[in-house]
């Protein structure tokens, strides 16, 4: 469990700053593997700028630990950072090995989570 957490803090960290694709992050002897695609680490730097750090955190947790979101962080995941860059999370969180993410976990939670955002916010439209 405490790997779980340590893991969860280091994703949570990362996701919040996503430093630039070619930094390495040594947190724990973690490095940040390969770019899936050319640029997708220069689009989620571009994308965790359109969300707090607090919601970014709450939007990681409640992917990887299936922890509900407040209203605030769903309106700020649906109407600032966008599902095109929701999508790209679960590509992000699957491409680190040394987080020990379940990978069918994430891609099946990720489309979850903002779609229950979506009816959480969607008087607000």
């Amino acid at each position: 469990m405490a790997k779980l957490n340590n893991n969860l803090f280091i994703m949570v960290a990362l996701v919040s700053s996503l430093i630039a694709a070619s930094m390495i992050v040594a947190v724990s002897e973690f490095t940040i593997p390969p770019q899936p695609e050319p640029g997708f680490y220069k689009a989620m730097e571009k994308c965790s700028k359109k969300i707090s750090v607090e919601c970014g955190e709450s939007v990681v947790k409640a992917v990887l630990e299936d922890q509900n979101m407040s209203k605030k962080c769903c309106f700020e995941l649906v109407h600032r950072m966008g599902r095109i860059c929701h999508e790209h999370l679960p590509w992000y969180l699957a491409s680190h090995p040394k987080l020990g993410v379940n990978a069918t976990h994430v891609f099946l939670r990720g489309p979850q989570v903002y779609n229950s955002c979506v009816l959480k916010v969607s008087s607000e439209i």
